[in-house]
């Protein structure tokens, strides 16, 4: 399997990664809707973390901070779901930090293009 294989259809293999955990929860685990869809949602998460990093060519890595983002909040609520006991008081500096740790460490960087170039 290349990289060319991931990155060519991350939604199928998003709904795959998702019917798995619903396969294993109908099946082997008791996990609650509420459990699944949490699940899920992390799954659909970090696909778009891969895609982000996948085409930070298109958009100079601008969408790989929203897409971490994402997944910072998306693991939180599956962390909440499955039972720890955070108050939005605790949560909102944990997101703060994981925004001031992606801004300090993922640099969107632009440089300007040459005028001529914009013509051609």
């Amino acid at each position: 399997m290349t990289r060319d294989d991931l990155t060519g259809e991350p939604a199928l293999w998003a709904s795959l990664a998702a019917s798995g955990v619903q396969l294993v929860a109908a099946f082997f685990l008791p996990w609650s809707d509420a459990q699944v869809a949490v699940i899920n949602a992390v799954v659909l998460a970090a696909a778009g973390i891969w895609v982000a990093f996948a085409t930070k060519s298109l958009d100079n890595g601008g969408s790989i901070k929203g897409a971490i983002l994402g997944f910072a909040q998306a693991a939180i609520s599956l962390a909440v779901t499955f039972g720890w006991d955070a108050t939005p008081e605790q949560t909102a500096p944990l997101m703060t930090f994981i925004g001031l740790a992606v801004a300090l460490f993922i640099r969107q960087t632009s440089k300007p293009r040459n005028a001529y170039d914009l013509a051609a």
